[in-house]
């Protein structure tokens, strides 16, 4: 079953969060936000809340075995830790430029670049001209080594999504995003420099077939560490410091963290119209079950918390989304 997560940042407090929004317990995460919210900016419904979040990635796929990320993982969708583990390195990477130290104009040696804080990044994504807020994440786990591309452009192909539904090679001329690579292979076992990356990613872009309209980097040297806990969810190919090897290396068609100790890897969310698809069949699905007079799914909405208004401004503020990323959508104009 897919899981979508919602990554709310609050304004002026600058709080996050990363909350279920599906399942018996959206109704909880809905009151604990209202609860928050009421400490710090007087009373407000549940149902106004999407107005304090700034950026949303949704993520989930139905399964994380057979998509096309797992090319290098052992994963069981069966066991909810090694979905866990995927999606927890995900959020790691993407992070990981809200942990860096910003560089000061003496700085003369660096592991890191490109650092920013949420709300730079809120600006950068979400806070443009189309003031879109969904985004889509995609991750290549592990990355390659620059030295295995024989065409640069497979570093960008390497990244696979982790946002369910999302739509396949599309041309938006108003697409942003903000990429972080850390710890990959540069030649051999050596890692790669800060410029390396940098000039493997501008090339990258430069021949690939849909370009941004803006893109952020941020590049560290260090992996990602795996700690004795992670399950066994990587495949033989993979080595003792994420490398990738074209045969195999053990017979175990799985490796934990006692064989594999860190992996390089590489994220990217990107502000574009491929989350329509998402969009569209999420608010078709709530005027279906939820919103149309008899609806079979109000009854359950409202076990989980959502009232008949409630569930009107989430099809409001779903039609809204979609409207932004693709304004003469007759779905977005759709009224029961």
């Amino acid at each position: 079953m897919s899981t979508h997560v919602m990554v709310g940042v609050m304004t002026h407090e600058g709080i996050q969060f990363i909350v279920d929004d599906s399942g018996g317990f959206s109704g909880v995460a809905g009151e604990f936000l209202e609860n928050i919210v009421d400490e710090y900016t007087n009373s407000i419904s549940f149902s106004k809340l999407s107005t304090f979040s700034k950026l949303i990635v949704p993520m989930g796929l139905p399964s994380l075995r057979t998509s096309r990320m797992s090319k290098y993982l052992y994963l069981e969708d069966q066991k909810p830790y090694h979905s866990s583990a995927v999606y927890a390195s995900a959020i790691h990477s993407i992070s990981l430029p809200f942990r860096m130290q910003p560089l000061g104009p003496s700085a003369q040696l660096s592991y890191t670049c490109g650092a920013v804080d949420v709300n730079e990044l809120v600006q950068m994504l979400a806070g443009q001209v189309r003031q879109n807020m969904v985004m889509a994440l995609d991750i290549a786990m592990p990355a390659p080594a620059l030295s295995d591309i024989q065409c640069r452009q497979s570093l960008l192909e390497n990244l696979h999504p982790l946002t369910p539904e999302i739509a396949e090679n599309v041309e938006d001329m108003h697409a942003l995003e903000s990429m972080t690579i850390h710890g990959v292979f540069g030649s051999g076992c050596k890692r790669a420099s800060l410029s390396e990356v940098k000039d493997a990613v501008q090339t990258a872009y430069s021949t690939a077939a849909e370009r941004p309209r803006f893109s952020h980097l941020s590049v560290a040297q260090c992996p990602l560490p795996i700690p004795l806990p992670f399950p066994s969810i990587f495949g033989n190919l993979v080595g003792q410091h994420g490398e990738l090897s074209d045969t195999p290396i053990s017979e175990s068609a799985s490796r934990g963290s006692l064989e594999v100790h860190s992996i390089p890897m590489a994220a990217r969310l990107r502000s574009s119209s491929c989350v329509l698809p998402f969009l569209e069949n999420r608010l078709e699905n709530l005027r279906k079950f939820g919103i149309a007079r008899g609806a079979l799914g109000s009854e359950l909405l409202a076990s989980w918390g959502f009232g008949k208004d409630d569930v009107e401004d989430m099809g409001e503020t779903l039609s809204n989304m979609v409207r932004t990323l693709n304004p003469v959508s007759e779905l977005s104009s759709d009224s029961d």
